[in-house]
Parts: C-alpha cells; sequence; structure tokens
C-alpha cells in the first residue's frame, strides 16, 4: 500500500506559515513542520514503512515515528489530501461484488477477510453480477483499522466498524453526482399497490424507524434516505440497506426487532452507532407516481393525527431537501417538483406511538 499526496491538495508557504490548499474541500489549513513535512515527502507514493524510515533518519524513535504517520495518514485522509494505492503487498482479493446503484454499477473489492464480512452484507441486496463497473473501491486492512480507495486513487483511512458506513457515504456522493437532470430529495420512500408514499424531516425525525415498522404493513423499502425525481414526475428510492441509530432498536415489534438485534454494530464518521437492515422487502427498482407526502410531527404523548399541510410548506420542505449536481433547481426542474407535489395529497402526521403512526397511514394510503 503507498500514499501520495492528492492532485487536488498542494503545500505552499505563506510568509512563515507552512499551508495546505485542498481542492475538493476549498480549505486552507495551517500545519506544523512535522505535517508539512509528511505533505511534502508524499509528492511521490510512499509506503508506511519508507514514511517511518524517513522520520527515524531525522531522529525520532521508530515508535513516535510509526505513531505520527499514522497519524497523519489517517486524519488527512479524512480530509481528502490522500490517494491510497494498493499494491501486491495485499495480495488477491478475497472478495468481491457489483452493485448497481440507481443505474450506475459500483465495484466493491475486499483484501481483508474480516472485513469482508463486515461489509459486503449491508449492500448484498443491491449486487448484480451480471453489470460492468465504472467505479471500483478497494476495500483493506490498516493495522487494526480499514482503508478505502476509490478508483486506485482518493482514499480514506478509518476504523474497522466505521468501513461500511463510511463507504456508504461515498456511494451516495457517487448516487449524487450521476443524477442528471433528475431531482433527489432527502427522504425516505415506501411503495404499496404500486404507489409511493414519501415520508418527509429532518434527519434525527423519525423517518427510518417509520419506514421499517410500515413493512409491517404490506408496503416495500424503495430507499430510507434518498428519492429520485425523474423528469417524467415518477419518484424512485435509491434502496441503501436503511440504518437504524442506537435510540430506534428497541421501538419496533414482530420480525423487523429479530433482525435488528442480530445485525452487527457500524460506528457513522459522526460517532453514531447504527445497525444495517439489508434483508428486507424492497420495492422494484422503479419509478412511481406519489400517492402521498408525508411531513413528521413527532410528540410525547397523544393520539395520532393527521392533517391537510398547506402547499406552500410542502414545497419549501422539498425545496429545502432537494438536490442536484448543479447545487441548484433550474426552472424546469422547479415545474417538475411542484408538478409531483400537485398530485399527491400532502398530510401532516402528529403521534407519539408507532403502531398508532402506521395503522394511521396505512388507511390514508388505501383511502388514496
Amino acid at each position: 500500500m503507498k500514499f501520495s499526496i492528492s492532485a487536488g491538495a498542494r503545500f505552499f508557504l505563506l510568509g512563515q506559515r507552512k499551508t495546505i490548499f485542498v481542492e475538493s474541500s476549498q480549505q486552507i489549513f495551517e500545519v506544523d513542520d512535522l505535517t508539512a513535512y509528511f505533505t511534502c515527502a508524499l509528492t511521490e507514493p510512499a509506503s508506511l514503512q519508507q514514511l517511518v524510515s524517513g522520520l527515524v533518519a531525522r531522529g525520532a524513535s521508530r515508535a513516535t515515528a510509526r505513531a505520527s504517520v499514522r497519524k497523519y495518514l489517517a486524519h488527512w485522509s479524512r480530509q481528502g489530501l490522500l490517494d491510497i494505492l494498493l499494491d501486491e503487498e495485499e495480495g488477491p482479493p478475497l472478495r468481491s461484488q457489483v452493485l448497481d446503484l440507481a443505474g450506475t454499477a459500483v465495484s466493491i473489492v475486499c483484501y481483508d477477510s474480516p472485513l469482508a464480512e463486515l461489509v459486503l452484507p449491508v449492500f448484498e441486496h443491491l449486487e448484480t453480477p451480471e453489470r460492468k463497473s465504472s467505479l471500483v473501491y478497494e476495500v483493506a486492512a490498516f493495522g487494526n483499522g480499514a482503508c478505502i480507495s476509490r478508483n486506485h486513487s482518493r482514499g480514506t483511512i478509518i476504523a474497522a466498524e466505521e468501513a461500511a458506513p463510511a463507504l456508504k457515504t461515498m456511494l451516495t456522493d457517487d448516487v449524487l453526482a450521476c443524477l442528471g437532470r433528475n431531482v433527489a430529495l432527502h427522504a425516505a420512500l415506501l411503495v404499496k399497490n404500486r404507489q409511493g408514499l414519501l415520508i418527509c424531516g429532518a434527519p434525527g425525525a423519525g423517518k427510518t424507524t417509520l419506514a421499517l415498522a410500515l413493512l409491517q404493513a404490506g408496503f416495500a423499502c424503495a430507499g430510507d434516505d434518498i428519492a429520485v425525481v425523474g423528469a417524467d414526475g415518477l419518484v424512485q428510492g435509491v434502496p441503501f440497506a436503511p440504518a437504524l441509530k442506537r435510540g430506534s432498536w428497541g421501538l419496533i415489534d414482530g420480525v423487523v426487532r429479530d433482525a435488528i438485534a442480530a445485525a452487527p454494530i457500524h460506528r457513522r464518521l459522526d460517532k453514531k452507532r447504527v445497525r444495517y437492515l439489508a434483508s428486507i422487502p424492497y420495492a422494484p427498482h422503479e419509478g412511481v407516481p406519489l400517492g402521498s407526502i408525508v411531513l413528521l410531527r413527532r410528540r410525547r404523548k397523544g393520539p395520532v393525527t393527521i392533517s391537510a399541510v398547506e402547499p406552500a410548506r410542502v414545497l419549501s420542505e422539498l425545496f429545502s431537501g432537494a438536490f442536484t449536481p448543479a447545487g441548484r433547481l433550474d426552472l424546469s426542474q422547479f415545474e417538475t417538483l411542484l408538478g409531483v407535489m400537485r398530485r399527491a395529497r400532502a398530510i401532516e402526521l402528529s403521534y407519539s406511538r408507532l403502531d398508532e403512526a402506521v395503522e394511521a397511514l396505512s388507511r390514508h394510503h388505501e383511502a388514496a
């Protein structure tokens, strides 16, 4: 495994100050002498051992040098500074899978068996062996942690339990970059009777928990985080395995609770612990018309209620969670989003008990 400075990162002297500019994040970092040394040393690819030896030659003990190199590589890989190239030291790939991500084929190649056991099951429901991939992610061990390299270049070093969430984040970026004229919404999409139920809410509002609970009422999951609106006004989810945060693990009853308890625990880069549920009923990979748009309002107590929502509020909710590769909606995309909203029934769901929310939404959807 070798490391080098990414093409979009560069070391500069600003007077007497040592700085690094990272193009991908548009940030300038002031750095210490050791970081400046490593950054300059990595203008040409170098291995961990070469970096350690270089620091030892400058007077550091081998233990101190090794710790410093690992700290540098782990930190700056997360800032988009490093390219990571896997080589013959990793040996042959042990396991791999090709995924279909909303029409984009992506390969995940694992060089470490424990990491493969931890990472690949999270994405196995997306596997499509017959496709030829245009993107390749390589996953290898780095000490007790993990290294993920994208297309033999840009990479990140994380703890082993962070590998699956980090890879999901990278894959999400790939999906969003390939939207074309489509618009992505931050929402969960459920499907029943070929009609979509779009659940909107801020992070932590309970979208994923409610989406999984609705599976026991006959809904299929199209995606718990991203829904894509096409130019034809139909909506299709991106079916990553739903990620349940720790506080939601005991909220859902039935077979889903057993599946949650059996799922491994992963740690997101924001330190929150999650479990992924890959083995659930998924909707077909096709666009569907929206029957309803649901805005969530959780409360501590009180009966479940469903009320109509003003169109302006619904549009504001959808607009605030909309994404396009250009970073903005043009007029035709806005009109498409407006048409989707006008054809669907918009409601606010207020609830304290999950079972009551499922029952109310099921009745509402059947009546649509």
